[in-house]
């Protein structure tokens, strides 16, 4: 028996549900092995799909929409890595970026305030260079 529009769109869209499980299972993988996994995923991913002839304005949307949900999904688990790795050198008492640069501005101050301070001090009791003194010869 021939199969009817609905049950076509049926079957698409179970395909499609196994293709979106197998590519967030990919993106698990890409997790654990590193960055390198995951660019040759997309990679082969982009080849692959100009070879799938998408049926229908609705899988259409429903790619956009897994896409964007893959792409929102990639984006939370780089913020989170982020957060583990600040978390992490917080722990081990290192400076942050943040804590450099404020370090970075306050020795400037520093150095700008006694550069200053030496300038004024020379002005105020006038200083200058005293004579060398004369050595003294031994008898």
């Amino acid at each position: 028996m021939a199969k009817t529009k609905d049950d076509r769109l049926e079957d698409l869209k179970t395909s499609f549900e196994k293709v979106w499980l197998a590519g967030l299972g990919a993106l698990a993988q890409a997790e654990k092995q590193g960055d390198k996994l995951f660019k040759t995923l997309v990679k082969k991913g982009k080849k692959y799909e100009v070879l799938i002839p998408i049926a229908g304005d609705a899988v259409k949307e429903s790619v956009k929409g897994a896409r964007k949900q893959a792409n929102d999904a990639f984006k939370g688990m780089e913020a989170a890595f982020d957060r583990q790795v600040k978390a992490a050198v917080k722990r081990a008492g290192l400076a942050s970026k943040k804590d450099v640069d404020a370090l970075k501005k306050e020795v400037a101050n520093l150095k700008k305030s006694a550069k200053s301070t030496r300038a004024s001090t020379k002005k105020k009791t006038g200083t200058k260079k005293k004579p060398a003194a004369k050595k003294r010869t031994k008898r």
